[in-house]
């Protein structure tokens, strides 16, 4: 007989904020105090980060149609890399119940369920100090599906913006329930668009942004961008895990995509299908030299179906422990 899944036990040790890291936070805290004092940005927001700052970026997670599984092993990794910044390349959320597209029978779309389980899962990967200073999400074209719906019969409210804080009355990140002061920002385009041309650069040297533009075979798509904008380039969207290089002039362009923590067997999921060429997969970043310097760390599914695999630094983290 089948056992049911349950969640690994998750070590929790008592956590410590090195002298090191400190200096770090305070530099980083120091060095962006405008660009953090916001908790939604429209555009690209600039970052100045210090050598010794770790990133980690997850990529599409359409919460609730995540991969849980993949989400424990991940949880595992944060604990030990400890990110001083938690870096979401967009489609956070599914926001199943705004979606046109026909729905499969006897799917349930629940719309306060989604956006709970979303808040869930990002204040889940961030406590026990695993994300020392800041998370930064890049809305995705998902999580633009609320501004797209209230347009549509609302357009005359969509845009109204509370009378003291000046955010929006209704909005992505006010759905989840988020207030100015939270260490958490939201990124959207110049045109308070998600999934389009808002993103974030850093050290002036890489920019993230979730992405819209789809090429067939990885790394394409973010190149197609990288190149057009002259500038290295990471993004999520197409599900894809995949890198390349091109050189201009004395410039090397980097372009990455980094793939997704989805279930593909999930009803929301109905679209994917072995043709897509999805690949499980975060990044990590490290800054040095006053660059980005960037893996891509693909999920690797061992043994049975409840099992999956990444490896940073030699130390393997799994799913589960069963």
């Amino acid at each position: 007989m089948k056992r049911p899944l349950q969640a690994p036990k998750i070590i929790r040790a008592k956590r410590t904020v090195s002298d090191y890291d400190r200096k770090i936070m305070d530099q980083i805290l120091r060095d962006n105090e405008n660009s953090f004092s916001y908790l939604s940005f429209s555009g690209v927001i600039p970052l100045t980060l210090p050598d010794g700052t770790r990133i980690v970026f997850i990529p599409d997670m359409h919460a609730p149609a995540h991969n849980q599984l993949m989400l424990w092993g991940i949880k595992q990794f944060l604990l030990d890399f400890q990110p001083h910044i938690i870096k979401y390349i967009g489609d956070i959320s599914d926001l199943f119940w705004l979606s046109r597209w026909p729905k499969p029978p006897r799917t349930v779309a629940h719309a306060q369920f989604e956006l709970d389980e979303t808040r869930r899962l990002i204040d889940w990967l961030a406590e026990d100090l695993v994300c020392l200073v800041r998370i930064i999400v890049s809305t995705g074209n998902h999580d633009d599906r609320f501004r797209r719906y209230l347009t549509d019969p609302a357009s005359g409210i969509a845009n109204i913006v509370d009378f003291q804080s000046r955010e929006p009355l209704l909005s992505f990140h006010g759905l989840l329930g988020y207030k100015p002061g939270d260490p958490i920002s939201f990124i959207y385009d110049i045109h308070e668009r998600g999934g389009y041309g808002g993103g974030m650069i850093v050290n002036d040297d890489m920019q993230f942004r979730h992405g819209y533009i789809v090429r067939p075979k990885p790394g394409a798509s973010p190149l197609a961008d990288a190149e057009r904008i002259g500038r290295s380039l990471v993004q999520g969207h197409t599900h894809r895990a995949g890198m390349r290089v091109r050189q201009v002039g004395e410039k090397t362009i980097v372009a990455i995509e980094l793939g997704h923590v989805v279930d593909v067997n999930h009803p929301y999921m109905g679209y994917s299908n072995l043709l897509n060429n999805w690949h499980p997969a975060i990044g990590t970043g490290t800054i040095a030299g006053g660059k980005v310097h960037l893996q891509v760390l693909p999920i690797k599914q061992v043994g049975d179906s409840s099992k999956y695999t990444l490896v940073y630094d030699g130390k393997v983290y799994r799913s589960s422990d069963r």
